[in-house]
């Protein structure tokens, strides 16, 4: 597995990191038991993968500790990402209220510090009390030692145009690591996000790289061929992707995105982790194609690729 290092953190992270959540969840959202996470979990150790990102509401971090614990990996040699919302039950949480439930994912997770905490999928529309009530709340548990770097998400999902990611990674300078969304169909993070974290030395998290439609090839058909009745995309946009599975395809565009550190892959089953990491290592696309696919889908923000 390829290694780099984490923007300004100095943590030295697999290229490809376990992503806990999702649709799949490490299987748990899907009927599997936890026996299955924690195998999904050893497999990414076995492949080389030392980044894990779980959250208080995906409900595997006590999966991933087991996992951990089990495997008897050294807790150095696992980079532990996870996240709380700034709500819970339908209102803001404070900053006493904040810390208390952080002292949760570390029971979960047993260890007794995370390396980056992130505020979890945060909209537009709650950055401000972020900022003014729960980054403090990160300062004092960085300073407390339980957490080593600062994080935000972005509601990638009903936020493709980065309403919240992009002020706040303009703006602000106290988040050393962000997730944000990118892929082949929505590469607006390129401008309104990456610019921003490349100058100032953010790590950055891809998510979304491969979702549900590019995980289809009959439902991206289908969703191209809207797009291009709509005007939305160049008739181009149908001939750009080879016939099948574009996973690798999909995966190696987001490796190859200067600024972005890791491609998260998330997923129930070993095997078809194993696949997503070897899509991952593959070679780079040939500079022409990549050019082309920038080019076909400049522009196009209005979709998640959920």
């Amino acid at each position: 597995m390829h290694v780099t290092t984490l923007g300004r953190t100095g943590l030295m992270v697999s290229r490809m990191g376990l992503g806990c959540g999702g649709h799949s969840r490490l299987g748990l959202a899907t009927g599997k038991d936890e026996a299955n996470a924690i195998a999904v979990v050893h497999k990414a150790l076995e492949l080389g993968i030392n980044f894990i990102d779980t959250a208080e509401s995906y409900k595997t971090e006590t999966a991933v500790g087991k996992a951990l614990l089990l495997a008897r990996t050294p807790r150095e040699q696992v980079v532990l990402s996870t996240k709380l919302s700034p709500q819970q039950d339908g209102k803001f949480s404070s900053k006493a209220e904040f810390k208390e439930r952080f002292s949760g994912n570390l029971a979960r997770l047993q260890t007794d510090y995370a390396d980056i905490l992130h505020l979890h999928g945060v909209k537009a529309d709650e950055y401000a009390y972020c900022l003014s009530e729960l980054v403090p709340a990160l300062f004092e548990l960085r300073d407390e030692g339980k957490i080593r770097f600062l994080g935000i998400t972005e509601a990638f999902g009903p936020d493709p145009q980065h309403a919240m990611l992009s002020p706040a990674v303009t703006n602000d300078n106290c988040w050393d690591v962000v997730m944000a969304g990118f892929n082949v169909l929505n590469q607006s993070a390129r401008e309104r996000v990456l610019l921003a974290t490349r100058t100032k030395k953010i790590g950055v998290l891809c998510m979304f790289a491969v979702r549900r439609v590019l995980s289809n090839p009959s439902a991206l058909k289908t969703l191209l061929t809207e797009l291009v009745a709509d005007g939305q995309l160049p008739s181009a946009a149908l001939s750009v992707f080879p016939e099948g599975d574009i996973t690798e395809l999909a995966y190696q565009f987001c490796r190859d995105e200067p600024g972005i550190d890791i491609v998260l892959s998330g997923t129930g089953n070993p095997a078809h982790l194993a696949a997503n990491a070897a899509a991952l290592l593959g070679p780079a696309l040939p500079a022409s194609h990549r050019e082309m696919l920038m080019q076909v889908f400049n522009g196009l923000d209005s979709i998640s690729g959920n």
